[in-house]
């Protein structure tokens, strides 16, 4: 059709200036009359010749690209070349059209090479919304918008509901504002917009149904299948409990429900949204986009998981593109293309990285973290460990703190989400334990905007000073000083008594790094590779060293009787703090004191400057 994008704007302006040369030849009186048209028909093709020459370039022109997206573009250019030589009646009603069919196809190209599922994510406010509305102002038959639904109801005195045509729906639905980002619109605007969709949806069900019924009854053509009956198909696989009937007198559709009948209105918030997605992915025209905003509102994990997975599995001739920041919704997608929003302003100013996975970042992390603005900061253990505990009360205001098991996961993914900081622009964190790492491992993780705590195990906070005399509501100053030098005491002795036993602790500890970190490279090893990379491992593994070297830690440790540098090397947190704890301070003095953490702001701040200052500095200057 055009072999250039130079060839098209020739067309273009071919174009243009016979309707100038037509307007040139008219009469005075007609001029006068036509003017405004071929003015704005003027305008609309310099806007449409400037979008290209400043747009597009012979890339868009490409066969690199998959079959639909090709056939959005083919369409598109069809749409021009057959204006060609019209009249400007013809131009005045196609190039407004041309213009945002334009606009939305050059937004679409972010997927003009990927044939798979697609989810958007991104920071909230990155504009992955603004990106689904804009996608909606197009006339084009292949992409259907869903927006993100927030409320869905039925009305009965609709205005022209029973006039509704399947056709009528699809372009009503690419107009009308479902999410409202403020209050202030008015009364009968929110009616029009919030019911009058899922109404008409409705209305049109019963309609199809009627008529239906009414040809198969009198063998007016094949015999179909109504669009409502293969919507109950879908639904009963998520509700089986939960039939409809269709009242084809006032066209509604009641519920019932183990006998009983009730208003459509009378499910659920999340049942009304089911119903919804599951009636416009079946209207989708055939080899379509479909693109959802939000997928998961109203919903819960299992419905939602169901939902789509059911949906994707009946129109598997069109291709699912969903914005979502729902961890679990990203990661139940299989075979599914991520695409980072990093920042969208209409109508096409784009900034998009397609993702791939990393076993260094988890795109499963990395999309539970997309949701956030501040910091991340990644620490050891899981949501109910005292990691998280502690540290999610001494910094949630400053970040967004991730648990990711372990010291090497809290490495691995603070260095790799900062080497995607040009995706989006944020920064990672890191907190792990000492585990015995010397100064200058320690200077080098910090670097890394990683921080190693002073203890051995994040428990030994909890005996803290602060946080022991805050557990002692009802103790006087001299009563809290003189528990807490019981416990001090109490727990140099444990460490003294157990020596072998934290150092035994520690060798396993190092020993258990040292084999995480060599392990066998060749997939089929044969006896004698195995042999082999065992005789390496005890050659490279010097357990007397090792050994020699945690002992002099321990014993100058001990020897100093210094609590703060015994407790750097106490690695007993279950006697310490279950056993010590509760006999010398409090009962239950571990929930106590994380209680105590949660609460205190003043005690947040202590810890935070005793333990975390260049972290704290750090942050507060984000």
């Amino acid at each position: 059709m055009y072999r250039s994008i130079k060839e098209l704007i020739e067309n273009i302006e071919s174009e243009k200036k016979r309707l100038q040369d037509i307007f040139s030849q008219l009469a005075d009186y007609e001029k006068k009359a036509y003017e405004n048209q071929y003015q704005q028909v003027d305008n609309d093709f310099s806007s449409l010749i400037d979008l290209i020459n400043n747009e597009l370039d012979d890339e868009f022109l490409s066969e690199d690209v998959t079959e639909k997206y090709k056939k959005l573009r083919e369409n598109w250019l069809r749409n021009i070349f057959s204006c060609h030589g019209s009249d400007v009646y013809t131009y005045e009603i196609n190039l407004p059209q041309i213009l945002n069919d334009f606009k939305a196809i050059k937004l679409f190209s972010f997927i003009a090479k990927i044939d798979s599922t697609t989810v958007i994510i991104g920071a909230n406010g990155a504009g992955k919304t603004s990106l689904i509305n804009e996608l909606r102002k197009n006339s084009i038959d292949e992409m259907y918008v869903l927006p993100a639904q927030k409320l869905l109801y039925f009305v009965s005195n609709t205005h022209n509901r029973n006039g509704i045509t399947k056709e009528k729906y699809i372009q009503d639905l690419k107009e009308v504002n479902i999410k409202y980002d403020t209050i202030e619109i008015q009364t009968h605007q929110i009616e029009d917009d919030f019911s009058g969709t899922f109404t008409k949806l409705i209305t049109l069900w019963v309609k199809d149904f009627a008529k239906v019924m009414t040809d198969n009854a009198r063998g007016v053509g094949e015999v179909s299948i109504a669009l409502l009956d293969r919507v109950e198909q879908i639904w009963n696989q998520i509700f089986p409990d939960i039939t409809f009937y269709p009242e084809s007198d006032d066209r509604v559709l009641e519920v019932v429900r183990n006998g009983d009948k009730y208003s459509i209105n009378g499910l659920s918030d999340g049942e009304r949204c089911v119903l919804f997605y599951i009636g416009n992915v079946l209207l989708a025209p055939e080899n379509s986009y479909i693109v959802v905003d939000e997928p998961e509102t109203f919903l819960n994990g299992a419905v939602y998981n169901e939902l789509w997975d059911l949906l994707i599995s009946e129109r598997p001739d069109c291709q699912f593109i969903f914005a979502s920041h729902n961890m679990d919704f990203v990661q139940s997608r299989t075979n599914a293309t991520y695409i980072w929003c990093n920042k969208f302003e209409a109508p096409y100013d784009f900034d998009y990285e397609q993702l791939e996975e990393s076993q260094e970042f988890p795109l499963s992390i990395l999309a539970e973290v997309s949701g956030t603005r501040k910091p991340i900061l990644f620490c050891e253990g899981t949501k109910t460990s005292i990691d998280y505990q502690i540290y999610s009360k001494l910094f949630s205001e400053f970040c967004f703190v991730k648990p990711v098991q372990g010291h090497k996961q809290v490495i691995q993914h603070t260095k790799a989400y900062n080497d995607l900081q040009l995706l989006h622009g944020n920064t990672a964190y890191g907190i792990i334990d000492n585990d015995w790492m010397n100064k200058s491992s320690i200077q080098e993780q910090k670097e890394q905007n990683i921080f190693v705590l002073p203890f051995n195990e994040v428990e030994m906070m909890l005996v803290d000073e602060a946080v022991v005399k805050s557990c002692l509501h009802f103790d006087d100053d001299k009563e809290k000083q003189q528990k807490f030098e019981n416990l001090q005491q109490s727990i140099i002795e444990s460490c003294k008594e157990k020596k072998d036993k934290i150092i035994s602790i520690a060798l396993k500890k190092r020993l258990d790094e040292f084999m995480e970190g060599n392990c066998i490279q060749n997939n089929k090893p044969t006896k004698e590779d195995v042999e082999e990379f065992l005789k390496n491992l005890v050659n490279k593994f010097d357990a007397s060293s090792t050994v020699d070297n945690i002992t002099s830690i321990v014993e100058a440790s001990l020897d100093s009787s210094d609590f703060s540098r015994i407790l750097k090397i106490c690695n007993l947190k279950n006697e310490i703090i279950n056993h010590r704890g509760n006999t010398k301070i409090v009962p239950n003095f571990k929930d106590k004191a994380l209680r105590r953490i949660a609460l205190d702001n003043d005690l947040q701040k202590k810890l935070r400057h005793k333990y975390f200052e260049e972290l704290e500095m750090k942050l507060l200057k984000q």
